[in-house]
C-alpha cells in the first residue's frame, strides 16, 4: 500500500519590499507536513489487532500474527527504501493488519513486483523463533506460531486485491494483455469473496469486495511505471512462484510438526467467530 507522494513547496518569487540590512529576508513558508500517526495511536492499533486475533485464534496465534505483521511489513519497508520509493513507514490497521507506506511509487513495474513479494518472503523469518522454541523445549505447540506466520504470508500471495499477490501478479498478466489483469481481478476477487464467506468470515469478504470495486473504479490499477520487458516478465513470474513455494514449504513444515494436514487449514476463517 502506498501513500500519495507529497509535492515539494514551490520556490517563492521576489519580495515586493527588499530586506533591510538589519533584518534578513523572510524565507518561504513551509507547507504543513503530512500528519503521521502518533505513538499512542500506533500502540492502540497494535493492541486492538492483538486483542481481535487472540479472540479469533488464541493468545499464541495472536502473538505470532502480530510479530508476523511487523516482520512482513519491515520486509516491504526495506525494499521500498532500497528501490528509491521511501522513506517508508509501517502502520498498523486495527482488525486488518498493517501497511508499509511509500513516499513515491516505483518507477518500474519490476520494482513493484519485488516490493510486493518482499513482505511475504521476509515475513517468514518471524516463524524461526517458534520453530526454535519448539525444538528447545520439546513442546510441539510452539509450532502453531510458525503455522500462523506461514499461513498469513501464503494467504497474502493470493492474487486478490488488496493482497500482495495481486500487486505481484497483476503486471505479469497485464504484459500478456491489459484486459487479462482486469478479468483476473474480477474472477479471483469474486472467488475470494465467496470462499471467505463459505468459511464463515464476515470482515474478509467485505474488505476484498470493496478493494476489487475500488480497483475497477480507478482509471489505472497502479501508478504509471515502465512496463515489464519480456525478460522481466519471466523473472517476475518466477519470483512469484518461488515466493508461493517457499511459504508453502514453511507451512507444510509447521503442519508436519503438529501432525496436521496443511491443506485442511482454515485461514479463511479470520474475521469470524466459530
Amino acid at each position: 500500500m502506498s501513500e500519495t507522494p507529497t509535492t515539494p513547496t514551490a520556490t517563492p518569487g521576489p519580495w515586493s519590499d527588499p530586506p533591510t540590512a538589519q533584518a534578513p529576508a523572510p524565507g518561504p513558508i513551509a507547507a504543513p507536513a503530512a500528519a503521521e500517526p502518533s505513538l499512542l495511536w500506533n500502540v492502540i492499533s497494535t493492541l486492538l489487532l492483538a486483542a481481535w486475533l487472540a479472540w479469533q485464534i488464541g493468545p499464541l496465534g495472536a502473538v505470532a500474527a502480530v510479530l508476523g505483521v511487523f516482520v512482513h511489513e519491515f520486509g516491504h519497508l526495506l525494499v521500498i527504501n532500497a528501490a528509491g520509493s521511501g522513506p517508508s513507514r509501517i502502520r498498523i490497521i486495527p482488525f486488518l493488519g498493517g501497511a508499509a507506506t511509500m513516499a513515491r511509487p516505483p518507477d518500474t513495474e519490476l520494482k513493484g513486483i519485488v516490493i510486493s513479494l518482499a513482505g511475504p518472503v521476509f515475513g517468514l523469518l518471524a516463524a524461526l523463533p517458534f520453530f526454535g522454541l519448539a525444538a528447545w523445549t520439546g513442546e510441539k505447540a510452539w509450532n502453531v506460531g510458525a503455522l500462523v506466520v506461514a499461513g498469513f504470508n501464503l494467504l497474502n500471495l493470493a492474487p486478490a486485491p488488496p493482497l500482495d499477490g495481486s500487486k505481484a501478479l497483476g503486471p505479469v498478466l497485464a504484459r500478456i494483455h491489459p484486459q487479462l489483469e482486469r478479468l483476473a481481478l474480477v474472477v479471483i476477487g469474486g472467488v475470494a469473496v465467496l470462499w471467505t464467506l463459505s468459511r464463515g468470515s464476515l470482515i474478509a469478504p467485505v474488505f476484498i469486495g470493496l478493494s476489487v470495486f475500488g480497483s475497477l473504479r480507478a482509471g489505472a490499477l497502479r501508478p504509471a511505471a515502465r512496463p515489464l520487458s519480456w525478460g522481466e516478465w519471466g523473472l517476475g513470474l518466477l519470483l512469484y512462484v518461488l515466493a508461493i513455494a517457499l511459504c508453502a514449504a514453511v507451512l507444510a513444515a509447521a503442519a508436519t510438526q503438529l501432525g496436521v494436514n496443511a491443506h485442511v487449514l482454515s485461514f479463511g476463517s479470520f474475521g469470524s467467530r466459530q
